[in-house]
This record gives C-alpha cells, sequence and structure tokens, in this order.
C-alpha cells in the first residue's frame, strides 16, 4: 500500500508551515505502507497540479491532505471541504483569488494505529 501525504510550504512571512514539518517527521513506512511525502506551494494556481502530478507518478491508494488551521488546538477531519479562496493575505506568488468550491467527502472508516518506535 501507498500514501501519499501532503503539506504546504511556508507562506505568509513564516519560515516553517507545521503541517509540512509534522510531515517530514512520518516515518518511511507505517504498518507496511509506504509512506510518500510531499511539500506543495502555496501558490493558488500551481498547488492542485502538483498533488495531481504525484498522483499519476507514484498511483497512491490514500492521499492525505495536512493542513494548518490557525487558532484551532486540535486535529480535525474535514468532511466537507469548502474551499473559499478568500485570503486574508496573498500566495507565495502574490496572488490574492476569489473563488468558491465546496465537495463532500464520503468518509470511510477512521482507525488508530499505534506505531511501535
Amino acid at each position: 500500500m501507498k500514501v501519499l501525504i501532503t503539506g504546504f510550504d511556508p507562506f505568509g512571512g513564516e519560515t516553517v508551515n507545521p503541517a509540512y514539518e509534522a510531515v517530514k517527521l512520518l516515518p518511511e513506512v507505517i504498518c507496511g505502507a509506504e509512506i510518500i511525502k510531499l511539500e506543495i506551494p502555496t501558490v493558488y494556481t500551481k498547488s492542485g497540479a502538483v498533488v495531481e502530478k504525484a498522483i499519476k507518478e507514484h498511483q497512491p491508494d490514500v492521499v492525505l491532505c495536512i493542513g494548518q488551521a490557525g487558532g484551532r488546538s486540535s486535529i480535525q477531519i474535514e468532511k466537507v471541504a469548502i474551499n473559499l479562496a478568500e485570503a486574508r493575505i496573498k500566495d507565495n506568488e502574490v496572488n490574492l483569488w476569489m473563488w468558491h468550491y465546496m465537495r463532500t467527502v464520503r468518509m470511510l472508516t477512521l482507525q488508530t494505529f499505534h506505531v511501535k518506535q
């Protein structure tokens, strides 16, 4: 099994993005699954294409996109992704977009695994 896990590069003047820093800490294999890590650009017109290219190249069984949600105190799973590209800050290529996209994600089961160190 292959799992593609993505995280954004730093943006908004920050030097790191905690989401991708967490992804980088993952081992190469978890419970027999190969972990493919990918840093994606925080650029509205490029990030989707980078993820699509990685999916075609690696043919993963699962794709997890990890993001930073400022102000939240816990990990949360989106069941409905409402992507409002009405950012308060510009992306890393100084774009400020305004568009709306909504997708409902079918939730399967979320299982917790204890990974031995």
